[in-house]
C-alpha cells in the first residue's frame, strides 16, 4: 500500500475538510439557484393572461419555497459536516439554515405569500450579498485579478438587489422576471466562487497528500 493511501486512511485535514465542504456546498447551491431561475423564466412566459398569471404565481411562489427549504437542508448538512472546533462556521451555517427553512415554510404555507414579497426579500439580500462581495475583495490585497472581478460583481449584484426592491411595485410578470433574473445570476456567482475554492483546495489537498511509493 503506497503512503498516500494510508494518508487517506487517516482522514483529511480539517483545514482541507472545511474548504471541501464550502466548495460543495457552493457549487450544489450555485447550481441549484441556476436551475430556480432558469425555471422562473420559463414560468413567467407562460403568464399571458388573467388565469395563466395567477397560476404561474401561485407556482412560481411554491417553487421558490422549495427552494429555500433545499437551500436549507445544504447549509445543515454542510454544517453538520464542519469540524466541531471551527464553531463560527458552524454557526454560520445553522443560522442561514434555519433563516432559508423558516423562508421556505412562510411561502408554502402562508396565504399571503407572493412573486412582490418574494421580490423584496431577494433585492434584500442581494444588499446583503454585494456588500459581503465588496468587503471580502477588500482583503484580497494579494490577488488583485479576484479583487477586481469580486468588486465587479459585488456592484452588478447590488444593482439587482435596488431593482428586486423598486420591482414590488411592478406587475407579476415584471416582478418574476426579475427574480429570475436575480436568481441566475446569482446562482451563477455562487458557482464561480465555488469552482474557484475547489481550485484551492484540491492544491492545497495535493501539497498536503505525501507522495506515493
Amino acid at each position: 500500500m503506497c503512503i498516500a493511501d494510508k494518508a487517506i486512511g487517516k482522514g483529511e485535514t480539517p483545514m482541507v475538510r472545511e474548504a471541501r465542504v464550502h466548495t460543495t456546498v457552493l457549487i450544489v447551491q450555485g447550481l441549484l439557484m441556476i436551475g430556480l431561475g432558469l425555471t422562473l423564466f420559463w414560468v413567467s412566459t407562460t403568464m399571458t393572461d388573467i388565469l395563466s398569471e395567477v397560476v404561474g404565481c401561485i407556482v412560481a411562489v411554491l417553487l421558490t419555497a422549495a427552494g429555500l427549504l433545499l437551500i436549507g437542508l445544504i447549509d445543515l448538512i454542510g454544517g453538520l459536516t464542519i469540524h466541531k472546533k471551527h464553531r463560527r462556521e458552524l454557526h454560520f451555517y445553522l443560522f442561514f439554515a434555519v433563516t432559508s427553512m423558516l423562508a421556505g415554510l412562510f411561502f408554502w404555507f402562508s396565504p399571503w405569500g407572493s412573486v412582490q414579497i418574494l421580490a423584496g426579500l431577494a433585492g434584500l439580500q442581494g444588499l446583503f450579498w454585494g456588500s459581503w462581495d465588496f468587503r471580502f475583495a477588500s482583503h484580497l490585497f494579494d490577488h488583485p485579478r479576484e479583487r477586481r472581478a469580486l468588486r465587479m460583481m459585488g456592484g452588478i449584484t447590488l444593482a439587482l438587489g435596488l431593482l428586486l426592491i423598486l420591482g414590488m411595485e411592478l406587475g407579476n410578470r415584471l416582478a418574476l422576471l426579475l427574480l429570475a433574473s436575480y436568481l441566475t445570476y446569482i446562482g451563477i456567482h455562487i458557482l464561480l466562487i465555488g469552482l474557484y475554492l475547489y481550485r484551492t483546495w484540491r492544491r492545497i489537498s495535493n501539497q498536503e497528500s505525501p507522495s506515493a511509493v
